[in-house]
């Protein structure tokens, strides 16, 4: 081939190179049609398809709640009958739960409301009363801070909280110290409580703050540059405020109704927080090594291994006398363990162990919220309860001579507004 025919054919090669340039690309898009085709079908019954799951989940629950009902009936008799003596609360846990679902669907009201309300009911209109059932409700007592302790603290990030300790510190203690003296001093004043039973009462009122607080957190959500986590460093404020209310309200509780030796009572006082958090971190960090990561049942091992760790050391310590050193060391437990986790690839707040403690929460929540409305009792002729603890209180010199007037009035008060009533 001469020079000619090689300009030729590079002449003819460049035609062909612009005119495929030039020509617009005419093959079927296939991806634009299955888009287009896949907008249709999900516009066509969206309704259909965003309340079938909604609809066969309650119906899988309904069918399992029967089933397990059916199940207790055929095995232990009549006491689960539909007068029974069990079937009662257990069916005031299940009418919580479903006013409470109902309530948070409808409004922006918390479903423990509901469940409020729903004990309330039922004690008042005289369906269920739990102080007919002194070793159930004591035995769940237990239960429920080992819940919802461990599950809060299965999401403390403790870099996050050494990096910014005195925020952390700041926001968990400060609030928590002024809500508590607050209390103590208008309980002191107001109703010439003694300072103990203001401190009881002020541990009580403040684990509640971050609940309060964290709906409109969550809203707000990180800075707009996002330099500040708002979410992350509130909820794990909150962790510290809960330790700080489990652990004075144990302390303050065996301190008043624990009859030991002052020195000892003292020594309580001085040492539940540390023995609580030296116990949670030698059982997380045993929980690192036990069981190892390559286990085939690791999973299960690990959610078995704190929560029943926590359970035992709950009633241990309750068992003892050193009530707040539970609930403290169940704080320090989960969130060490967790810590040790991440390093294997769990996340924080978002592992099989936090889904399972989740799952038990949200069983134990309405039953939790609903017994304890079954103790309201709008009006009542024979106070015996108040009256013996302040018989009680007044024997062990815990009430003065017009703190127990006050206390002979309230009792009094109910009989006389019904009689005001009846009149």
């Amino acid at each position: 081939m001469n020079e000619e025919d090689c300009f030729i054919v590079r002449i003819a090669d460049d035609v062909k190179d612009s005119m495929n340039q030039s020509l617009p690309d005419l093959s079927p898009s296939t991806d634009t049609e299955k888009n287009t085709s896949k907008d249709n079908v999900k516009n066509k019954g969206t309704w259909l398809h965003t309340s079938t799951p909604t609809v066969v989940h309650f119906l899988a629950l309904i069918t399992q709640g029967l089933l397990v009902w059916g199940l207790l009936w055929l095995a232990w008799g009549d006491g689960w009958s539909w007068n029974g003596k069990w079937f009662k609360p257990a069916v005031v846990v299940v009418i919580a739960w479903s006013s409470g679902q109902l309530l948070q669907r409808l409004t922006t009201l918390p479903p423990l409301l509901a469940a409020i309300l729903t004990g309330i009911l039922a004690r008042n209109l005289g369906y269920l009363d739990m102080r007919g059932y002194p070793h159930v409700d004591n035995f769940l007592r237990k239960i429920y801070p080992v819940i919802i302790l461990g599950k809060s603290s299965l999401g403390w990030d403790l870099k996050f909280m050494k990096a910014n300790w005195r925020q952390v510190f700041s926001l968990g203690v400060v609030p928590w110290t002024a809500e508590v003296l607050a209390l103590a001093t208008c309980s002191r004043y107001f109703l010439h409580y003694p300072w103990v039973w203001g401190i009881l009462l002020g541990s009580i009122y403040a684990s509640l703050s971050c609940a309060v607080v964290m709906p409109s957190v969550l809203k707000v959500g990180t800075s707009p540059d996002r330099t500040h986590n708002w979410p992350q460093l509130c909820s794990t404020a909150g962790g510290i405020d809960t330790a700080l209310s489990v652990g004075i309200y144990g302390i303050v509780y065996s301190y008043i109704f624990s009859d030991v030796h002052d020195a000892y009572r003292y020594t309580k006082v001085a040492l539940t927080l540390f023995v609580g958090v030296a116990m949670g971190i030698a059982w997380g960090s045993l929980a690192k090594l036990i069981p190892h990561s390559r286990n085939p049942y690791v999973t299960e091992l690990r959610v078995l291994f704190v929560l029943l760790g926590g359970l035992f050391g709950n009633f241990l310590t309750l068992h003892l006398g050193w009530g707040g050193a539970g609930g403290v060391a169940v704080l320090a437990c989960n969130a060490t363990a967790a810590n040790h986790w991440s390093r294997d690839g769990w996340k924080l707040n978002n592992n099989p162990a936090s889904t399972v403690y989740r799952v038990l929460w949200a069983a134990l929540e309405p039953a939790v919220f609903a017994y304890t409305g079954t103790y309201f009792e709008l009006w009542s002729d024979r106070p015996r309860g108040f009256l013996n603890a302040m018989i009680y209180l007044s024997s062990r010199g815990l009430l003065k001579s017009h703190e127990w007037k006050a206390a002979t009035w309230l009792c009094s008060f109910p009989t006389t507004m019904s009689q005001y009533a009846s009149e």
